[in-house]
């Protein structure tokens, strides 16, 4: 799982941290070694490999939280708003980055983002939930092809639809919220 904070161990360096559960499945040493080694170069973190969290930017972070995940190669990627705390570039090259290592390794990744046009440039499906209960409102398969262009019409006939399922959600909720206040 990567978490929108990072979720690093401060006192572990970059190539310890992404050795983390490798040591934990008691994986051979040199195995450890190469598997890192490798995630570190995928993900162009190899020269920091001996430095630690705080040394680090929000993105390199987050690169490392992404490498650690992957050493343990679980079928599944579960991603909780990974870059919401990252400034607008960083965002954009670690969603690229995401697609790149998408296309090499072709693992399922679920990725919960509140950006309506992160989830159209990242996603094959999208699925909209409910405020509460939290329930699937609409399931979408995303039709585009890649790499996508965030100012093609096609990408943003589909932004006006999931910003209509969302807004239409807000407004449910806040009627909800006033009927709820006006009844006390």
């Amino acid at each position: 799982m990567v978490f929108q904070e990072y979720a690093l161990f401060p006192w572990m360096t970059v190539e310890q941290n992404v050795a983390f559960g490798l040591d934990i499945r008691r994986m051979p040493k040199a195995e450890i070694r190469e598997k890192v080694s490798s995630l570190l170069s995928m993900l162009h973190l190899g020269e920091f490999r001996d430095r630690y969290p705080k040394d680090l930017s929000g993105g390199m972070r987050q690169r490392v939280a992404i490498a650690r995940v992957l050493a343990i190669d679980s079928p599944i990627l579960l991603m909780d708003e990974p870059f919401g705390a990252l400034d607008a570039l960083t965002r954009h090259n670690l969603q690229d980055e995401l697609l790149r290592i998408w296309e090499s390794l072709r693992k399922t990744v679920l990725f919960v983002t509140h950006s309506i046009e992160e989830s159209i440039y990242l996603a094959d499906r999208i699925v909209v939930m409910t405020y509460r209960p939290g329930t699937v409102k609409r399931d979408l398969a995303v039709d585009l092809p890649r790499p996508r262009d965030p100012s093609a019409p096609a990408f943003n006939e589909l932004k006006k639809e999931l910003t209509g399922l969302v807004m239409e959600e807000q407004w449910r909720h806040e009627r909800d919220e006033t009927r709820a206040v006006a009844a006390n």
